[in-house]
């Protein structure tokens, strides 16, 4: 059986990690890449969470930093909801790796 590439565009937060950690289980697919944006939480922490996700399921998936913010209207940070760090605030070391230097938006194309 043929693997159907996937392309995820995400901000993880707890909600998004547990899709994502569903699409790196799930046979019938393979993860080629996460482009990342800002959300729920800033940048520089839905990169890390997605850096730390890839890191703890094994998965050799290139991650993509995209844009700190909406293009067009600005975006209240929602950290209250799910953590400052989006992860319920638990701690954990920072992932070994980094995101790739190539931008999301080019990543994608």
């Amino acid at each position: 059986m043929t693997k159907i590439p996937l392309l995820i565009d995400t901000d993880p937060g707890v909600d998004d990690a547990l899709a994502l950690l569903m699409a790196f289980n799930d046979p019938r697919h393979e993860v080629v890449g996460l482009t990342i944006a800002a959300g729920n939480v800033g940048l520089q922490h839905t990169v890390r969470n997605a850096l730390k996700l890839c890191e703890v399921s094994n998965m050799d998936v290139s991650v993509f930093a995209g844009c700190p913010g909406p293009l067009l209207h600005p975006a209240p940070d929602a950290g209250y909801v799910h953590g400052e760090n989006g992860f319920g605030d638990i701690a954990y070391d920072a992932p070994a790796r980094h995101a790739e230097a190539e931008h999301a938006a080019p990543a994608i194309l």
